[in-house]
């Protein structure tokens, strides 16, 4: 019973995160994909995420919120970014790319995940922990970047005619979803930690390597899409994955403290760990990728085969609880 909970659970949130893809994609047609892709997509495509962590640190499992967090992190890195270059580059596409070029707007978002990245690591590293001032830190690091994409605007993007038929669907969508999100995490953190505890193993790894799976891969479907179709429009899938990583590295990581300080703790401790260090290093890797403008076949399929050894790393590192 317990694990048909957890598979029961797990479709429900991957079909509410469908809908929340869909939806946010009504919004990118309509308003443009650098603006809406990354920010109100990647904000929108996050929010299974965010209400684990938040349904977590409500129950004070501070462990498996972090665990949710770095899995998101992790895979997004990896094998979100990894599938677009080898799917785009491929003839699994219809319309297939030698390499992935991406623009000068594009570039310096790489380096502000860089930068968002490096600073959630050292705020951690300091002393272990994250405290409530060191959450709002991380959240100005989202305002500054929501802040200059909004200031780079989207004028030279072509907007496209959507019907308001399309529009009205797509808001319905993420209506549902965001619903369903709601109502389904809770049980959902409350499955993963029985789940643990019916098999012995550790909370933390079946957040760090299951939960991502219900959140994040519905998300990275329709990137897959759009690159199956057309190789040359790898860069809007690029955009909305450097809008979610920066979502992850700041605001995600923010929520553990501010609901910390809620429930009267003064820091949540005990975040650091060999896969926060692996998902760090990783994130500074592929922002230099990035920074570089190109991304080829090999660099895709590396990054597959590092998601690989970071799920082994999660669970030959893990404590039964």
């Amino acid at each position: 019973m317990v694990i048909i909970e957890f598979v029961v659970l797990m479709i429900v949130l991957v079909f509410a995160a469908y809908l929340l893809s869909r939806g946010a994609e009504v919004l990118a047609d309509k308003w443009g994909h650098n603006i809406v892709g990354s920010i109100i997509l990647a904000l929108v495509t996050t929010l299974p995420e965010y209400a684990f962590v938040f349904w977590a640190s409500m129950k004070e499992e501070y462990q498996m919120a972090v665990g949710s967090a770095i899995g998101s992190c992790t895979l997004l890195i990896t094998l979100g970014y990894g599938l677009v270059i080898v799917l785009a580059t491929s003839r699994f596409s219809r319309k297939p790319v030698k390499d992935i070029r991406l623009s000068k707007a594009t570039r310096v978002d790489a380096g502000y995940l860089l930068v968002t990245g490096a600073v959630a690591f050292a705020l951690v590293a300091w002393d272990n922990a994250l405290s409530l001032w060191e959450g709002v830190v991380l959240t100005l690091i989202l305002v500054g970047y929501v802040y200059q994409v909004l200031r780079r605007g989207a004028s030279h993007e072509p907007t496209y005619e959507v019907p308001a038929k399309a529009i009205i669907r797509g808001a319905v969508e993420l209506v549902i979803g965001g619903v369903i999100v709601y109502f389904a995490s809770e049980p959902f953190v409350d499955s993963m930690m029985h789940l643990a505890e019916t098999f012995g193993i550790s909370s933390v790894v079946i957040a760090i390597v299951l939960g991502p799976l219900a959140s994040e891969m519905p998300e990275k479907l329709t990137a897959y899409i759009v690159v199956l179709k057309n190789g040359e429009n790898a860069e809007l899938s690029v955009c909305n994955f450097l809008g979610s990583k920066v979502n992850h590295n700041s605001l995600l990581l923010a929520v553990m403290p501010f609901v910390a300080h809620f429930k009267g703790h003064d820091v949540v401790r005990n975040l650091m760990s060999p896969m926060f260090v692996l998902m760090t290093a990783l994130t500074v890797v592929v922002s230099l990728l990035l920074a570089r403008g190109r991304l080829e076949k090999r660099q895709g399929w590396a990054l597959i085969a590092a998601y690989v050894g970071a799920m082994a790393l999660a669970v030959s590192t893990s404590r039964p609880e």
